[in-house]
């Protein structure tokens, strides 16, 4: 797999630049072509799963065409370029990884408007006016906390709980150091 700075480069130009950057960490986090038993997405590549894109070719999936699904589908329709960059990253990372519809019910919940699942000017301005690294780190441990219920409805996923909390963890180190530097760690 190539690194994040490889990656950025091989997303098309025209999508944002925090886009472009979490698309990328997302690819790397997910890594190449995979057939695990454990996974519930059965084949996956880049992350994009034969479960979720059954008319996608997953083992001839290019970085390219991963990150436009990934833009189109994740970034786009959950709103991710209107938020602020440093929860942007933890959002679409919960998105991509847990479901759009937890990612916004969980940022709802937490800002304490209405849970709805949709990311309107309302969601927007309490994300906007909330976003602090207390804010992010109160979001991460719902993450955790998700993925910690997922095991105990169902242990089978024991194998991927550490590798989960691991990634939650590290996006919130770096949505830390956008909030306090307002730069990304790769750029």
């Amino acid at each position: 797999m190539k690194n994040l700075n490889e990656i950025i480069l091989l997303i098309d130009d025209t999508i944002p630049s925090i886009a472009r950057q979490a698309i990328a960490r997302i690819l790397v986090e997910e890594g190449g072509y995979n057939v695990a038993s454990s996974d519930r997405g059965l084949e996956t590549k880049y992350g994009i799963t034969k479960r979720w894109y059954p008319n996608v070719d997953i083992a001839n999936l290019t970085i390219p065409l991963a990150a436009d699904i990934y833009f189109q589908d994740y970034w786009n329709f959950n709103q991710c370029g209107l938020l602020p960059d440093e929860l942007a990253l933890t959002f679409f990372d919960a998105c991509v990884n847990q479901g759009g519809d937890f990612a916004r019910k969980t940022l709802q919940k937490l800002l304490r408007v209405k849970v709805d699942g949709i990311i309107g000017p309302k969601t927007l301005n309490a994300a906007a006016a909330a976003c602090s690294l207390i804010f992010l780190t109160q979001f991460t441990r719902e993450r955790c906390r998700a993925y910690n219920n997922l095991v105990q409805a169902d242990i089978s996923q024991v194998v991927n709980v550490e590798g989960w909390n691991d990634r939650a963890l590290d996006i919130l180190i770096e949505c830390q150091i956008i909030a306090g530097f307002g730069v990304s760690t790769h750029e």
